[in-house]
């Protein structure tokens, strides 16, 4: 066996063609697949029979379909079995219903019909090279030899195309690749909204900063009689670093209520649209957010307090 660590492999072609039923028709995702496809994908059917050989072999026309084909075309995903719908105006009879996935990133899992693959290569795309396909799924027999069976599938295919090392005409997509493009993307997303935030925080501070300014020239006199009075400089100083502090806590609590109620708009919409998206608040956030709001009021409410606490007691109560 030239890949031995290689458990399962299945191969591909897709077209969007329109499927009927009765006056009902759809737009959809047809794909020709071989006897493993489902293994090698982690799908399962909630009824009927998979694809096998023979289906392959007599170019049958044979189909299974995707929950929301299913919903769509019959309104029901249930007691489909012996039904016949029409692809390209050729019928096809219905010989499963594959179990509900859901969507993702790449598109739904639901919105899909499997047929055999030599059926789909003759009758439906009608290509003139019928070996040729446009994906190929392997499955390797465990988690630890995942980069061994991407090297095995480089040499076979580099051997069958006579492609010379760094000139391959093909690509190889692992899970880890996946896993690592997330990741950048993930990164890439977080220093963008960590600079929208960090700006977001510097414009909130200046506002609470000029606020605050505000409020010590309009309360000038009021400063000048509680200090007459005895008032001490940390007692003003306190006061006015305690106001700001409460603006700035105040705006970061209103944040914290629209964020979560931002997260659960979007997780009814993903809900409503199939998508495996479940926002979850943390309350490590949570304390965090309530935390620099309070350094935001602090750090920048310092400078209108000190400039209050320092007003001279005559000076301030002459002023108009």
């Amino acid at each position: 066996m030239q890949a031995p660590s290689i458990a399962l492999v299945a191969a591909s072609v897709s077209s969007s063609e329109e499927i009927t039923f009765a006056a009902e028709s759809t737009k959809t995702s047809v794909v020709g697949v071989t006897p493993d496809y489902l293994s090698v994908q982690n799908l399962t059917l909630s009824e009927g029979v998979s694809i096998t050989e023979q289906h392959l072999n007599g170019l049958s026309s044979v189909v299974i379909l995707g929950v929301d084909v299913a919903e769509k075309l019959f309104d029901r995903t249930e007691r489909l079995a012996d039904e016949v719908v029409r692809i390209k105006g050729q019928p096809f009879k219905v010989i499963g219903v594959l179990q509900e996935e859901g969507g993702s990133a790449f598109g739904s899992a639901d919105d899909q019909v499997l047929i055999p693959i030599t059926t789909s290569l003759v009758r439906i795309q009608s290509r003139a090279n019928r070996e040729q396909v446009d994906m190929i799924y392997a499955s390797a027999s465990s988690s630890d030899v995942v980069s061994t069976a991407e090297e095995e599938i480089r040499e076979i295919l580099r051997e069958r195309h006579h492609t010379a090392i760094g000139e391959d005409d093909f690509n190889i997509i692992t899970q880890q690749s996946f896993i690592e493009t997330a990741s950048s993307i993930t990164g890439i997303l977080t220093i963008f909204l960590g600079g929208i935030a960090g700006i977001s925080l510097l414009v909130g501070g200046i506002g609470i900063m000029n606020i605050m300014l505000v409020s010590v020239i309009e309360r000038t006199k009021e400063i000048g009689l509680r200090k007459a009075l005895g008032a001490s400089k940390t007692t003003i100083l306190s006061q006015f670093l305690m106001e700001s502090l409460l603006i700035s806590l105040l705006g970061g609590v209103l944040g914290i209520l629209g964020g979560w109620g931002i997260s659960a708009l979007v997780g009814v919409l993903a809900a409503s649209s199939n998508i495996l998206l479940n926002p979850i608040i943390d309350i490590n956030s949570v304390l965090m957010a309530t935390l620099f709001s309070a350094a935001v009021g602090i750090f920048f409410g310092l400078y209108p307090a000190n400039r209050a606490s320092s007003l001279e007691p005559v000076e301030a109560l002459r002023s108009e």
